[in-house]
C-alpha cells in the first residue's frame, strides 16, 4: 500500500494532468464525505461529478474562510 498523499501532492497531479478528479477526491481527505455526497445527490463516483464536488466544496471552504477572518467587513 502506497502511503496516503497530501492534499498539495494531489493538487499537483490533478493540475499536471497525472491523476482525475475522481482520483484527487478519493485519495485525499473527503473520500467519505464524497461517496456521501454522491449518493445524496442521486449520481455516482466520477470524474465529472467529483469535479462538481471539488467547485462546490472549495467555494463553501473559501466562503468560510471570509467569514472567519477577523477582518472581515472592515475595510480601511
Amino acid at each position: 500500500m502506497t502511503a496516503k498523499k497530501t492534499h498539495e501532492e494531489l493538487v499537483e497531479l490533478l493540475q499536471a494532468g497525472k491523476i482525475g478528479f475522481l482520483r484527487f477526491v478519493m485519495d485525499g481527505d473527503s473520500a467519505e464525505d464524497y461517496l456521501e455526497w454522491c449518493q445524496t445527490h442521486g449520481t455516482d463516483p466520477s470524474d465529472e461529478s467529483a469535479e462538481f464536488y471539488v467547485e462546490q466544496t472549495d467555494i463553501d471552504q473559501m466562503d468560510r474562510q471570509v467569514m472567519d477572518d477577523e477582518s472581515y467587513g472592515v475595510w480601511n
